[in-house]
């Protein structure tokens, strides 16, 4: 069971798979354990590196503030123990925040950027977001808020068509709830980033994609994200919501590899040229 060190802090994450490297972040609160289908569905051609944040999962959940210097070098650190000069990133919400930072601050490391369900920064629908979602873990506890905030992440289409996954993520939930202080500490995080100012100067290939029926990270601030860097495709995912990738692992495995495959077209096209 790998750790690596960052600062004194142990940072868990998991390998599978032999090839180019992906570098997998879940969301608010997520784990290895939660996106466990998509890396296995992606282990078949890559050597994916699956990642507890810091203050999730079976990493270290000091009791500071998590910025982006601070998280980015988490991720720099699992790559080193790894034995990993450059990945490919995979960054779900939360994680697509930590992506935009880790890219600003270590660009070497990173061949590409997937951001899924994630934003550049808070705008006035997401600040009333995050204010309700603090009031329900305030009043109710973390996990009431999660039976509650459940509706929030996925949408009518997956309620009808796949419960078995909104179960699992509600019962993984209910057995391993998120540790309080890595939570709320994780949760200042996304609700202060703001990368606005910044992005222009990342220079790595990167989709953006969105769930069309997201209202945590709405298409709005997808399309936002994807142009604040320079070069950035948007793909709007029609009927998804905020997690739409754990009820569509392999739908959204074939999206990363196909952005990869897309990536290295161009590289092949540029040298013939």
């Amino acid at each position: 069971m790998p750790f690596a060190n960052s600062g004194g802090a142990r940072i868990h994450y998991v390998v599978e798979g032999e090839g180019n490297a992906i570098l997998l972040v879940p969301g608010l609160g997520g784990s290895t354990r939660q996106l466990a289908k998509i890396s296995a569905e992606l282990a078949s051609t890559h050597r994916v590196v699956t990642v507890d944040p810091r203050g999730a999962g079976q990493s270290d959940k000091p009791d500071l503030r998590y910025d982006g210097a601070l998280l980015a070098a988490d991720m720099a650190a699992v790559l080193d123990d790894a034995g990993i000069g450059q990945a490919d990133f995979v960054g779900i919400s939360f994680g697509g925040m930590i992506g935009q930072e880790l890219a600003l601050r270590f660009p070497d490391r990173l061949r590409s950027l997937l951001l899924a369900s994630s934003y550049v920064k808070s705008d006035a629908w997401t600040d009333r977001m995050w204010q309700v979602r603090e009031t329900l873990i305030e009043k109710l506890g973390l996990a009431e808020h999660f039976k509650l905030a459940v509706m929030f992440l996925f949408s009518p289409r997956a309620f009808r068509d796949d419960a078995e996954t909104v179960a699992m993520v509600e019962a993984a939930v209910g057995a391993n709830p998120p540790d309080p202080v890595g939570y709320r500490r994780q949760l200042e995080f996304c609700r202060d980033h703001d990368a606005s100012a910044r992005l222009g100067k990342v220079a790595l290939p990167t989709l953006v994609l969105q769930g069309a029926d997201d209202i945590l990270a709405s298409p709005i601030q997808g399309r936002e994200l994807a142009g604040a860097i320079p070069g950035a495709r948007f793909q709007e995912v029609p009927e998804a919501a905020h997690l739409f990738m754990l009820s569509r692992p392999a739908e959204f495995a074939r999206t990363i590899r196909d952005f990869h495959a897309g990536i290295g077209r161009r590289a092949t096209a540029k040298k013939a040229v």
